[in-house]
């Protein structure tokens, strides 16, 4: 009637006499409420007509049906429904999620009729609330599980570091007890150690998070592990200063100098490169990626200033007595393999490399999986998980579509119901595709409608007055002076006319008008826009791995390709499953130019601080050798490529070069030699146990993180972080010797000079006793 009223009245005239009647005419005969509904709880018999009316000819349920409730257990009955709400950016999220929860909270204690009639009469006098009827409804989707994220990492922080400060406390303490060396136990000596090397690190950790907070970065799950992650390498730090402390000879200020002399330029190129290794996650195209390597990165700076700053002072202030032990037999003994048998420990890490690289990376497999990076326990990522598995949806993505589909389209352009149609095909077509639903304004104009055998004279009987033109009661004709069969739809009454050719342009706007008026402004904003010139189709798909969501994502874009009636424009699908193809095609490509920055710039650096090009790549080598096993140890453990594990090669460099370069800066130190590097490594050994013990110790509580990404993250960082440890202990050792033996050297010293003499090679591993005495100074008592 509004419409009609608009037909016959001047535009912006409010006080036409045809408003009027046609409020007169609504009220009198109420012929909206039966055919277009009202804000009413409808009776179960119109309930029941209108569900009916999304099921297809067959007897199967419509797209839309399927997009809003199921039947999830085979009864016949749908058992479970959704509502779908739509957020701007007005409020806040955690305001729109209070808020709504609010409501639901009410809602679900409002005592109601526990039964009502097929008329919606209650049957009784009992009251019943949610409980009683057994209904429940949780709030999911991408604005609660992102809440449900930030507030979790601010509570799971507090679970796991403080436990990370008690094992990486233990670990010192054990390890500096001299329990393991002597067997006897120093308590006062290992309280202080863990005084002096962990109360810095402490400091430095809850600065970092400080200036993370200050700085207004945002807090994500993967922001957890950089506490326990700088807290393992931190310590570090102060253990070479403290163990190197112990190693010197003379007062203490003169110990600590030497300690700081020597260990301390060590300590500042791990801390540089390692810095490197973590900026480099900067080059991740993901923010959450980005942040955990700021953090990181800027919480080393942090360290090393507070180690640097702190370490000597409590070192003096607590009178640290550690004596010298001599290195553990172990260490002796493993040091003999690379010395002995250089060649075949070099050949064996190529072969591990080769495979990892050959068949390894073949088969790790590329799977961003976003409901892996949410707390499992969280009730808005169960519910999410089921609403993906009974709904084959959750992934919402949608297509835009371009062109006018009002009744006042241009008429420059194709009639807004040719639109439609094109809509609809284009429609028909997405819901081909396998586990995919599409849904759009047709949707809503085919489920619109009403039952039983329905005359629509009497309706076009009323344009019979002078207040109607005849030209709008003439085009009218076709679609409402009709008998209609059971079950008609207003898709049907807009459509069949164009079937045997008896279609009226103006007709169709005329209805088309009619129809979004009937529609709540919040309904027709989820499907177009508000000046009609665009308007989407909604496609849901499941939570499944990236190469089958892929493989839809490629399906859809090629059906939004083709030609449609009406002439509209598809774009390509975006949303959730889009996006996560187009992040898992970016982390990949990613990965390779952050860690390729990461390990030249080290090279750089170590260069630069070697003066020695070669130098610096020989120690780099059994870090580049341990991220080139990341692939075996991915495949071996049946771990994914994913938003956590692509960080693993970078986190590689920043924490496996520090092994290297202690055991590379003693050599140096010492002059070369063979007889340097079974020195080196063996009193160097102990100290790179230690670092990887505790440092395993802060990363195994990450393992409480109930996030299934988190765990095998930690698990392949945990075994590479030994392999790298092993790496230096072993391969380092085997190319330093390997280069000794073909008269290369590796640095400056006796083989050095010696070629530089014109003496050739000096003696090789089987006659050593020569040069011996002029290879093993002694800090203390040399000069």
């Amino acid at each position: 009637m509004d419409q009609l009223a608009s037909e016959v009245c001047p535009p912006n005239d409010e006080n036409c006499i045809g408003y009027t009647v046609a409020d007169l005419a609504k009220d009198a005969l109420d012929i909206g409420d039966p055919i277009w509904g009202n804000y009413s709880i409808p009776s179960q018999t119109t309930i029941d007509t209108i569900v009916n009316e999304m099921y297809e000819d067959d007897g199967s349920p419509s797209p839309g049906l399927d997009k809003m409730t199921r039947d999830t257990d085979g009864d016949g009955l749908l058992d479970k429904a959704v509502i779908i709400i739509a957020v701007d950016y007005a409020k806040t999220a955690k305001e729109v999620i209070e808020n709504t929860q609010e409501i639901l909270d009410n809602i679900s204690k409002e005592k109601r009729p526990c039964e009502y009639d097929q008329n919606g009469d209650p049957i009784g006098a009992d009251l019943c609330d949610w409980e009683d009827l057994g209904i429940s409804m949780t709030l999911t989707g991408p604005v609660p599980i992102t809440n449900a994220v930030t507030e979790f990492s601010f509570k799971l922080f507090w679970q796991i570091f403080p436990l990370a400060i008690v094992l990486v406390a233990l670990g010192l303490f054990v390890f500096h007890s001299d329990v393991l060396q002597t067997g006897s136990w120093r308590p006062i000596q290992g309280f202080k150690v863990v005084v002096i090397a962990g109360l810095p690190t402490l400091c430095s950790v809850f600065w970092t998070l400080g200036i993370m907070g200050y700085s207004g970065y945002e807090v994500t799950m993967t922001v957890i592990i950089v506490g326990p992650i700088l807290l393992a390498l931190g310590v570090s730090y102060g253990l070479h200063i403290t163990n190197r402390y112990a190693e010197e000879t003379g007062t203490k200020d003169e110990k600590i100098r030497q300690s700081l002399a020597s260990t301390g330029r060590a300590v500042f190129l791990s801390a540089v490169t390692t810095v490197i290794g973590f900026i480099s996650l900067t080059f991740t195209p993901m923010k959450p990626i980005e942040t955990v390597g700021i953090a990181l990165s800027g919480g080393i700076i942090v360290v090393y200033f507070l180690t640097m700053a702190m370490v000597p002072n409590l070192t003096l202030l607590l009178d640290l007595r550690k004596p010298k032990h001599p290195p553990l037999p172990v260490f002796e003994k493993v040091v003999q393999v690379p010395i002995r048998w250089s060649k075949a420990v070099i050949a064996v890490f190529l072969i591990m490399i080769f495979i990892s690289g050959y068949w390894g990376q073949e088969n790790v497999e590329e799977n961003i999986d976003l409901l892996g990076m949410a707390p499992e326990d969280e009730p808005s990522v169960i519910t999410m998980k089921q609403y993906s598995r009974d709904f084959n949806a959750g992934q919402v993505g949608m297509v835009l579509i371009h062109g006018d589909i009002s009744g006042n389209a241009p008429i420059t352009e194709a009639e807004p119901v040719e639109k439609l149609l094109g809509l609809s095909a284009l429609e028909d077509n997405l819901n081909t595709i396998e586990q995919t639903n599409a849904v759009s304004i047709v949707f809503l104009m085919k489920s619109v409608g009403f039952g039983g055998n329905v005359s629509g004279t009497p309706l076009w009987n009323l344009t019979d007055n002078p207040l109607v033109p005849d030209d709008l009661k003439d085009a009218l004709e076709p679609y409402l002076n009709r008998q209609y069969s059971e079950d008609v739809t207003f898709w049907e009454v807009l459509t069949a006319p164009r079937a045997n050719g008896t279609e009226n342009e103006n007709a169709e706007r005329f209805l088309l008008n009619v129809f979004y008026s009937s529609l709540t402004d919040e309904t027709r904003g989820l499907f177009i826009s508000d000046d009609y010139s665009r308007n989407l189709i909604y496609v849901d798909m499941p939570f499944v791995p990236v190469a089958e969501t892929s493989e839809a994502v490629a399906q859809v874009n090629d059906y939004t390709s083709r030609d449609y009636e009406g002439n509209i424009y598809a774009g390509d699908l975006t949303g959730v499953a889009a996006t996560a193809i187009a992040v898992n095609e970016l982390i990949v490509g990613s990965q390779w130019s952050s860690l390729g920055f990461a390990v030249a710039l080290t090279l750089m650096t170590l260069a630069i601080v070697f003066k020695d090009i070669r130098f610096s790549f020989w120690t780099t080598a059994p870090v580049i050798a341990t991220v080139a096993l990341q692939w075996l140890v991915m495949w071996r453990m049946d771990v994914s490529l994913s938003l956590v594990t692509v960080m693993i090669g970078s986190i590689l460099v920043g924490v496996g070069v520090d092994f290297s370069i202690h055991i590379a800066n003693r050599i140096r130190e010492l002059g070369g030699g063979i007889e340097a590097i079974r020195t080196s490594t063996v009193s160097t050994g102990m100290s790179l146990f230690e670092a990887a013990t505790v440092t395993t110790l802060g990363m195994i509580t990450a393992y409480q993180i109930p996030i299934p990404e988190i765990k095998p993250f930690i698990t392949v960082i945990i075994i590479l972080l030994w392999i790298a440890a092993a790496s230096a202990l072993i391969l380092l050792p085997a190319i330093f010797v390997l280069l000794e033996e073909l008269g290369i050297g590796s640095t400056g010293g006796a083989s050095s000079m010696a070629r530089k003499l014109g003496l050739g090679r000096v003696a090789a591993r089987g006659d050593l006793d020569v040069v011996d005495a002029a290879l093993i100074p002694d800090h203390g008592d040399a000069w």
